[in-house]
């Protein structure tokens, strides 16, 4: 019995002593749903050390096939990148601003962006078809170092 005490006293201290991030639900959906995933990169080639210079595509474009009996319940746009972030872009040439933000910093002061936007209204209204991310400029941050 000592020795499950002592275990559990060393894993409480070890994760009390660990950072992390707080994790929230955004949304909830109860029933039967399915969901459908659509993307593409801006990444031309992989990002590696070894692949030479670092550069980016300036628009990506994945298309939306959903069958008529299928509804849009939810959509949301990810996008991420290097640097202190670009919170401002567009799909398919409307200007969107990120509804949520998140930033990390790694040692030697490099920082990792992510953000988050609802296009609900857009993909309802689009439906079908191809949709354009373009407007991410991250130019300032693709180097080699």
């Amino acid at each position: 019995m000592k020795n499950k005490t002592l275990n559990s006293a060393i894993f409480i201290l070890v994760s009390y002593l660990c950072f992390s991030q707080d994790v929230s639900l955004y949304s909830q959906f109860n029933g039967r749903y399915n969901y459908t995933a659509i993307g593409n990169t801006l990444n031309p080639i992989e990002n590696s050390f070894f692949a030479g210079n670092c550069s980016m595509l300036s628009s990506s474009s994945a298309n939306l096939n959903l069958l008529p009996s299928q509804n849009v319940i939810a959509a949301y746009l990810y996008w991420a990148g290097s640097g202190q972030g670009d919170f401002e872009i567009d799909l398919n040439g409307t200007p969107l601003t990120a509804d949520r933000t998140f930033l990390t910093t790694f040692t030697g002061g490099r920082f990792f962006f992510s953000a988050f936007k609802d296009v609900t209204s857009i993909v309802q209204a689009q439906g079908n078809g191809n949709y354009t991310f373009s407007g991410l400029d991250i130019s300032a941050y693709l180097t080699n170092a």
